[in-house]
């Protein structure tokens, strides 16, 4: 993170804040959108199946005993 020195808010508490942010250039394009779109649904499909197992698992094991 870089600090600007002239950037001092002049907290009570001596605490620096900086007043602007730094854009970094990133991936945009239709592809890169396209692949983390599909990341994100993979994973949040992962969860579903795994929390869908865990509660199988415990149907399973209540009727075992």
């Amino acid at each position: 993170m870089v600090v600007f020195p002239s950037e001092n808010t002049g907290n009570a508490a001596g605490e620096e804040t900086i007043s602007r942010k730094i854009n970094i250039m990133g991936d945009k394009s239709p592809k890169s959108t396209n692949k983390q779109a599909s990341q994100k649904q993979a994973k949040a499909s992962g969860a579903k199946v795994k929390k869908q197992q865990a509660i199988v698992a415990k149907q399973v094991a209540g009727k075992k005993k």
